[in-house]
Formats: structure tokens, C-alpha cells, sequence
């Protein structure tokens, strides 16, 4: 029977294993994380994942089979997939990273200019004996959140782009404080201009 077979196979010729589309997955798969899929694109990584998994395991599958048996469809239709799915993938990931970077960036220099904004206004508060405490307190303050900034600007190039974005909200919250504290200073001193409309 097993002759038969055989020789049926020779004659018929039996369907060559995808090897080479097998590897050309894993390629892709290796390539997309390398770019940072899995973080930047986790979805469609873990997608491209099964796919390849799929594919491998009806591989192995099919190969256990007798040669007459033999249909690599369903292994052929997943690793050719993930192979032409894994350069998207990757960009897709390369995109969604550089985004990321720019909002954290552009997070940044907002908290850095609420903190200049902050620092200017202190500034301004006149120097008197009864303030002394209080401009000590704002300068410390202001001390406190430009090391955040330092923190954030270390954070943003070693590509932890949510650490930044979420100190760049505290700190701005903070900047915000420090601001209303030093406008009823000024508001006891009579120096605060105007509100544009009011008379």
C-alpha cells in the first residue's frame, strides 16, 4: 500500500512544502518587532503572530501526513499573509512611534513655557519684607518642576513617550497653582492689569 502510494505520489507529484514561505514569515515577523511592533502597533503585531503561528503549525501538520494526503492551502494562505502583511505592520508601527514622539515632544515644550511663563510672573512680585517667605516658596517651587522638565527631556530621548506626557500634565497643573498664588499677591498689591471688557 505504502509502494502504491509512493509511487502514486512520484507520478502525481505531490505538493512541495511552503519552506521558503515559512521563512520569508518569520523574516516578517522578526523585522516588525525589531521596529517596535509589538508596542507601537500591538494589534496587527499579535495578528501577524497568529498568523504565522497558524501557518507553521498546519505546516507541521500536513507534513505528519502521508505525501498523498498532503495540502499545504491553509499553510500556504497564512505564512504568504504574514509575509506581505509584515512590511505594513512595520511601517505602521514606525508611524505610531513617531507620532507618539511629537506629542510628547510638543508636551514638553508646552510645560517648559507654563513653567517660563510661571517663573516671569514670580518675578514680577515686588521685594518686600512681607514677601520674602512666599518668593522663596514660588522659587522653590519653580526648582522643583524645571527638575521634572530635565526628567521629562530624559524620558522623551530614551522614547518613554507616556512618562513624559503624563509629568508634562503635572507639571502644568502645578505651573497653574503657582500662577493663581502669585496673582493674589499681586491683586494685594494693586498690580495685576486689567482684564480686557471690564471698566
Amino acid at each position: 500500500m505504502v509502494l502504491v502510494l509512493a509511487t502514486g505520489c512520484g507520478l502525481a507529484g505531490c505538493e512541495k512544502a511552503p519552506v521558503e514561505e515559512a521563512d520569508k514569515a518569520r523574516r516578517a515577523v522578526e523585522e516588525a518587532r525589531q521596529a517596535e511592533a509589538d508596542k507601537y502597533a500591538a494589534e496587527d503585531f499579535a495578528q501577524l503572530e497568529d498568523s504565522l503561528r497558524v501557518g507553521l503549525v498546519e505546516l507541521d501538520r500536513q507534513q505528519a501526513q502521508f505525501g498523498f494526503w498532503r495540502t499545504y492551502q491553509v499553510a500556504r494562505h497564512a505564512l504568504g499573509w504574514t509575509a506581505a502583511q509584515g512590511d505594513q505592520v512595520r511601517q505602521q508601527a514606525r508611524d505610531s512611534k513617531e507620532s507618539l514622539g511629537q506629542v510628547a515632544a510638543d508636551a514638553l515644550k508646552m510645560a517648559s513655557t507654563d513653567v517660563g511663563a510661571t517663573a516671569s510672573s514670580v518675578a514680577k512680585i515686588p521685594r518686600r519684607t512681607e514677601y520674602i517667605e512666599e518668593i522663596h516658596s514660588f522659587k522653590y517651587d519653580l526648582k522643583a518642576m524645571r527638575n521634572v522638565l530635565q526628567e521629562m527631556n530624559a524620558d522623551l530621548q530614551a522614547e518613554r513617550f507616556e512618562q513624559v506626557q503624563t509629568k508634562a500634565k503635572t507639571v502644568q497643573g502645578q505651573a497653574e497653582r503657582l500662577r493663581r498664588e502669585v496673582r493674589a499677591v499681586m491683586a494685594q498689591e494693586g498690580l495685576l492689569a486689567p482684564r480686557a471688557g471690564r471698566r
